[in-house]
C-alpha cells in the first residue's frame, strides 16, 4: 500500500541534501514519535551511507516495536541537473516491506519540493496491518515533514546555524571510542571524556555519555568506576533541572561530580577534531545528475 506526501522547505535543496547525509538529522526529524536506537548500544555513524544498518525502534520512546533494517541506495535522476534519488528499501520484524523515497525537486523561489514516497506490506496478517501500518506511516511521515519545515524554518532565519552540529560531533566522539577498542584504557577513556565535557549541556547527551562510561566501566570491571557512574547517572536530571552543571567536568568517578574543571588540552583537542569531522559536506553519492565526484 503506498503513501505519498510533499511538503515545501525554505530552504535549498544543496542544504536539504546535506542535512540528509545525517543520521543526527534523522533521528531529529523522527522524534519524540518515533525513537531509533543501535542494537547493543552501538554508535551510530555520523553520515548514512549506501548499505545496510540494523535498528531498532521505540514508538514514543517507550513501547518497543521490534527491529528495522535501513537498506540505504541512490537512485540516479534521468534528467541531467535534476537530484537522485534517496531510497530505504527496508524491513523489519513488523514490516515485509518498508520502501521509502525521498526526492528533492528546487522550486522558482529558491525553496525545495521534498517528497516522501513509501510502500508498505506488513509482515503478519498483511490483510489487516499493511492498511494499519499505511496509516501509521501517514501520520509518522507528516510528522517527520513538520519537524523538517522547523528546521528549514530556523536555517531561512539563521543561514549560519547548525543546531545538530555538537549531536553529531557526540556521536563522532563515542564512534572513534568503538573504534579504537584495541587501545589501552587510558586512552579509550579519552574519548569518553571529551564526548562528557562536549555534551554536558544537553541532557540526552550528557546521560548518554554516563552510560558509555558506565558500560565501559562495567566491561573493565571497575567497580569503583562503575559506581561512580551510576550516582552521576542519578544526578545528571537532578543537574539539569536546577541548571546547576559543572561544565568542564569529564565526568569521571575519580573527579568530584559538583567541581567545575578548567578544558584540558587533549580533551580540547578531540572536541575540536570531532567537531571539524561532524560539519556537514556534500558526498558523492549525493549530487546532482551531472556534477563531478
Amino acid at each position: 500500500m503506498r503513501v505519498r506526501l510533499s511538503t515545501p522547505l525554505h530552504a535549498p535543496p544543496e542544504w536539504v541534501a546535506a542535512q540528509l547525509q545525517s543520521t543526527a538529522v534523522f533521528r531529529h526529524i523522527t522524534a519524540p514519535l518515533v525513537r531509533f536506537k543501535r542494537p547493543g548500544g552501538a554508535p551510530w555513524p555520523t553520515h548514512w551511507s549506501p548499505g545496510d544498518l540494523p535498528l531498532q525502534m521505540r514508538l514514543l520512546g517507550l513501547l518497543p516495536m521490534g527491529s528495522q533494517t535501513v537498506r540505504i541506495s541512490i537512485e540516479p535522476s534521468a534528467q541531467s541537473g535534476a537530484w537522485p534519488t534517496l531510497r530505504d528499501n527496508g524491513e523489519g520484524t513488523l514490516m515485509r516491506r518498508w520502501d521509502h523515497r525521498i526526492t528533492l525537486q528546487p522550486l522558482p523561489d529558491g525553496r525545495t519540493l521534498y517528497t516522501d514516497d513509501i510502500d508498505v506490506v506488513a509482515r503478519h496478517l498483511p490483510w489487516l496491518m499493511t492498511p494499519l501500518s499505511a496509516a501509521f506511516a501517514q501520520v509518522f511521515y507528516r510528522h517527520r515533514q513538520r519537524r523538517w519545515r522547523q528546521l528549514a524554518a530556523r536555517h531561512a532565519a539563521d543561514p549560519m546555524a547548525a543546531p545538530l552540529h555538537t549531536q553529531r560531533a557526540f556521536d563522532h566522539l563515542l564512534a572513534a571510542f568503538a573504534s579504537d577498542a584495541d587501545a589501552p584504557p587510558a586512552t579509550r577513556w579519552r574519548w569518553l571524556e571529551a564526548a562528557h565535557v562536549l555534551g554536558q549541556t544537553t541532557l540526552s547527551l550528557h546521560w548518554r555519555s554516563h552510560t558509555a562510561m558506565l558500560r565501559y566501566a562495567l566491561q573493565l570491571r571497575d567497580l569503583r568506576e562503575s559506581g561512580g557512574q551510576v550516582l552521576r547517572l542519578a544526578l545528571v536530571p537532578l543537574g539539569h533541572a536546577l541548571a546547576r552543571l559543572p561544565i568542564g567536568n569529564t565526568g569521571r568517578a575519580r573527579v568530584s561530580a559538583l567541581a567545575p574543571m578548567a578544558p584540558q588540552s587533549h580533551i580540547t583537542r578531540l572536541i575540536d577534531g570531532a567537531m571539524a569531522a561532524a560539519r556537514l559536506q556534500p558526498v558523492p553519492f549525493l549530487q546532482k545528475t551531472g556534477d563531478s565526484a
